[in-house]
């Protein structure tokens, strides 16, 4: 199949290479000249400008910013299409805006689908987990471009629109919950009873690893951290957020649902900002970057 990829930066970059490797035919439109450079060498055809990449495929898949420039893409490329083309948003958008989007492409006869995107950086290699709201014949339509970029197993039509992007909002609200959980039971192992001892944590994490009831690829990722460095000196526990644990919350809190893990842990970030963070702080913010490619702030301490 033909696909339209906006947005080629590192996950636009990584949809595309996987989408190549299986054989679909992919043409790119980023603003950033390198981004174009970077995925013309895996394979990518090049649009001059949106009109073009619309005047070239059916299918448009959406991997920009949130917000605003989503609906500046849709507005620039709807002149330009015809009646049964598919749109995929595969952003972190609020759910909310992608029921709105449906709504008002399909009155122009344009499918839009919602399709939550999680897998980090390592989703290039062993794919990635997409969680796909929207109509479902348009869903199947295009399935074969789904299939390709998700891993093996790791693909579901969810529901209506903005049911994708509802689940990736909670999957993220939970993810929030666990690196806390994770962080602080790593700080008081490192700062607790047994300080004096220094408990070696890349050896902990990996026994934890294998067969243990917390075991995970979040697990995973902070033993790599610890082998590389366990005192953590010189960058700050300051640790932004997408948003999406905040929709969490609110969505929570308007159908009067507890949720005091995922509160606490945006209230952890928060405090993080403010503060300069701590040690567990430090540790979310590394995984962070660990499956997301997301910075980390280096001090001088």
């Amino acid at each position: 199949m033909k696909m339209g990829l906006v947005g080629l930066g590192r996950m636009g970059n990584a949809i595309a290479y996987r989408l190549v490797n299986a054989g679909h035919e992919v043409v790119g439109f980023d603003l950033n000249a390198q981004a174009r450079e970077a995925a013309q060498k895996i394979g990518v055809g090049i649009a001059s400008d949106l009109a073009d990449l619309a005047s070239r495929t059916r299918v448009i898949w959406l991997m920009v910013p949130v917000g605003k420039p989503v609906n500046e893409t849709i507005k620039e490329l709807l002149p330009h299409l015809k009646a049964g083309d598919v749109i995929v948003d595969g952003g972190n958008s609020n759910f909310t805006d992608s029921m709105g989007r449906a709504k008002a492409l399909a009155m122009n006869n344009i499918f839009f689908l919602d399709c939550g995107t999680s897998g980090g950086v390592h989703g290039r290699a062993v794919g990635m987990c997409l969680m796909v709201g929207g109509d479902k014949a348009a869903y199947t339509k295009v399935h074969p471009l789904f299939a390709a970029v998700a891993a093996p197993g790791g693909l579901a039509h969810v529901g209506s629109s903005g049911s994708g992007h509802y689940v990736k909002m909670v999957h993220n609200g939970i993810e929030y919950g666990l690196m806390q959980a994770y962080a602080e039971g790593f700080q008081l192992i490192k700062q607790g009873s047994f300080k004096e001892e220094s408990l070696n944590l890349e050896e902990i994490t990996r026994i934890w690893n294998k067969s243990s009831i917390i075991r995970s690829w979040i697990l995973e990722l902070a033993h790599d951290i610890f082998q590389e460095d366990q005192e953590l000196h010189g960058i700050s526990g300051e640790v932004a957020e997408t948003g999406m644990g905040k929709w969490t919350a609110e969505e929570a809190e308007k159908n009067n649902i507890p949720v005091h893990v995922i509160e606490q842990a945006l209230k952890a970030r928060a405090w993080s900002r403010e503060t300069g963070g701590n040690y567990a702080t430090k540790v979310v913010a590394l995984l962070r970057n660990k499956f997301g490619g997301h910075a980390v702030k280096k001090i001088e301490e």
